[in-house]
């Protein structure tokens, strides 16, 4: 690591006018920390940090003096690297977690040191590989296959560890191509919630990101470029998808049927089945009386129309959350007229990064000066997760419980409140249908696409009426009210709850995973595995899913290690099967269940896709990222059975 810090420090000090240039267009805290880091001087932290009040870069205000003696001690660290009049020096645990307060404003503990020295590189070693403790003999990796299905995100991550492990491996592809939901979510505005420095594999940061929150183009083009980096194509076969998985408890293998674009059916046996198919990729379409008779074109977000104009004609959009939030303000000043039937309001906050383009100078920082971009990371991990977790407590004395859950909930409730009131508060008729009677994050806080904005031009209508019923050519509220419309857009979610739906899995004794899960009720030990299906690990699955913040990509990565560390299992003791035991699984679905139920999305009041029917949150993870990180850090053998 010294070796490429010192030649990073040269490349940036090839040109001093130039680093200058940069650093003045750079974010302050970040920079400090490279300074930090780079010479194990806390000084500067001490100085700054009473002007450090949270993670995002606007929530700094360092003295404009402070900021040029920061810049310029930078640039003379980087100097004395480049020479080699300074060496880099080792940063302790100690002055870490310093650091790691000092940058975001609050005291951060000291456990979070780990999952930032594995996220930014820190250490020779990568902590996220999972490496041989002993020798596996050739011939028994030629003959052993893990099966991934899906080419999105996490298949792709799993594709990249079992290539630099050596295990073979075939992804099955049910799309032409890679990018899973990004590759099929094509509509206006479509892009991402989280900020992309941190929604990328923590093993290939991306310098070239245009914006801090990119579009969905961006995205796919970054999934693209790793599959071409890390060579993981040769191993895709593409237009396939997979039918039903069956173990073969005697040969200990999972028996695979997949079927091409043509019908043709093929059947695959794999030693492992690592299902990557996510939870957001099968619309849901809404039992609406009359929807299939409409007259004009109906299709919904993730299955976008781009062979329909909309331009100049009159849409209805049904949906206001994730992809509703993005789509209407994408089109509405194309369209002769918008009119969105809004089911229950969404609370959207604020971004000041949301439309901000990255800047040339902190694309040159991201790649020139060392450590700039992990603390950067860093910044946004805390700030869009971990950071405000506690606030998503349900505190059982609270006064207000039918407005929010604990005292810092309702004054984030005053704070949007307040921000959509400066938007149209001069709206009655608006305000009163846009803010939400229920605590913000009980459904997903959205990030605000201009959507306030938007609701005042002349040529949109939120209509917040029940659907009654669809015509050939119009909308029909309950009100009795007809809406005539020329295309409807259906921003209606996905069946998340239905997990692996349509795939069909049996295990042992032909045990038919439909059958114990339902339609909507998944359970799965750490979200990636079960009794009676043994050599099978979920990316994504129950309870995985990251609704208070934070990167999915973090947690598929966390799943990812996982699920190797089973696999090197199999492979080092030679056992032919491993399979979690039913008393760890129960355990850790009890205190899943336990902590769900002390969260805002088990809140009486609210209805969303987290949960099932029954009222289970059956979706989303309960636990701070530090504490998934650290349970899933290692597969401890005795929670299996192994099977010779």
């Amino acid at each position: 690591m010294s070796a490429r810090i010192r030649e990073q420090a040269k490349a940036a000090c090839a040109d001093v006018d130039r680093l200058r240039r940069a650093l003045d267009g750079a974010d302050i805290v970040p920079l400090m920390m490279s300074l930090v880091h780079l010479t194990g001087d806390p000084r500067w932290i001490e100085e700054a940090a009473p002007h450090i009040k949270g993670g995002w870069s606007f929530l700094a205000d360092l003295p404009e003096a402070l900021q040029q003696r920061i810049r310029q001690a930078l640039v003379e660290a980087l100097q004395a690297l480049a020479s080699g009049r300074a060496e880099p020096v080792t940063i302790s645990d100690d002055l870490l977690t310093r650091m790691m307060h000092a940058s975001v404003g609050v005291a951060v503990p000291a456990e979070y040191n780990a999952v930032f020295r594995e996220e930014a590189g820190f250490d020779p070693r990568d902590y996220r590989s999972v490496p041989w403790r002993k020798p596996v003999s050739p011939e028994r990796l030629a003959d052993f296959r893990v099966l991934v299905i899906g080419a999105g995100f996490s298949g792709i991550g799993m594709a990249v560890a079992l290539e630099q492990a050596g295990i073979p491996y075939t992804i099955i592809e049910k799309n032409e191509d890679v990018g899973g939901t990004w590759l099929e979510n094509r509509y206006p505005g479509c892009g991402v919630d989280t900020p992309c420095h941190f929604y990328s594999y923590s093993f290939a940061p991306n310098p070239e990101w245009s914006s801090f929150f990119a579009k969905r183009d961006e995205i796919l083009k970054y999934i693209v470029d790793c599959v071409e980096r890390f060579d993981v194509r040769k191993s895709i076969r593409f237009g396939e998808e997979v039918i039903d998985a069956r173990y073969d408890e005697a040969a200990c293998v999972w028996r695979v049927r997949t079927r091409a674009g043509d019908g043709t059916e093929r059947e695959l046996a794999a030693n492992v089945l690592v299902p990557c198919v996510g939870a957001l990729n099968r619309p849901a379409i809404p039992a609406i009386s009359g929807l299939a008779d409409f007259a004009g074109p109906a299709f919904h977000t993730a299955q976008w129309r781009s062979d329909v104009e909309l331009r100049g004609r009159r849409v209805a959009m049904i949906g206001t959350g994730a992809s509703g939030m993005q789509t209407a303000p994408s089109i509405a000043g194309d369209v002769a007229q918008l009119t969105i039937f809004q089911r229950s309001p969404h609370w959207a906050i604020r971004h000041p990064l949301y439309h901000a383009r990255v800047s040339d100078d902190v694309k040159w920082v991201i790649r020139h000066v060392p450590f700039y971009v992990s603390w950067f990371r860093f910044q946004l991990f805390w700030a869009a997760s971990d950071g405000f977790h506690r606030t998503l407590q349900i505190d059982p004395s609270w006064s207000q419980p039918a407005l929010s859950i604990n005292a810092e909930n309702h004054r984030m409730r005053e704070e949007l409140i307040g921000y959509i009131t400066s938007q149209i508060g001069d709206r009655p008729d608006l305000l009163a249908k846009t803010v939400p009677p229920y605590p913000p994050f009980g459904k997903r806080m959205l990030r605000d696409n201009n959507w306030y904005e938007m609701l005042r031009r002349p040529n949109v209508e939120l209509v917040t009426e029940k659907i009654a019923h669809i015509e050939r050519d119009a909308i029909v509220a309950a009100d009795g009210r007809r809406h005539p419309v020329d295309a409807i857009v259906l921003a209606t979610g996905f069946q998340a709850a239905r997990m692996l739906g349509p795939l069909e899995v049996y295990g042992r004794q032909g045990k038919r995973l439909r059958d114990w899960w339902g339609d909507d009720d998944p359970r799965a030990y750490l979200g990636i595995t079960m009794p009676d299906y043994p050599n099978l690990f979920l990316i994504y699955g129950p309870n995985t899913n990251l609704a208070h913040g934070g990167s999915a990509i973090f947690h598929s990565e966390c799943q990812i290690r996982y699920a190797m560390e089973g696999i090197r299992e199999l492979l080092e003791s030679g056992a032919r099967s491993i399979e979690c035991r039913r008393a760890p699984f129960e355990r850790y679905n009890e205190k899943v269940d336990a902590a769900l139920s002390k969260m805002v999305w088990s809140h009486p009041a609210m209805t969303n896709w987290y949960k099932n029917k029954h009222g289970r949150v059956v979706m989303n993870s309960p636990w701070r990222l530090v504490d998934y990180r650290n349970m899933t850090e290692h597969l401890d053998p005795s929670d299996y059975e192994l099977s010779a």
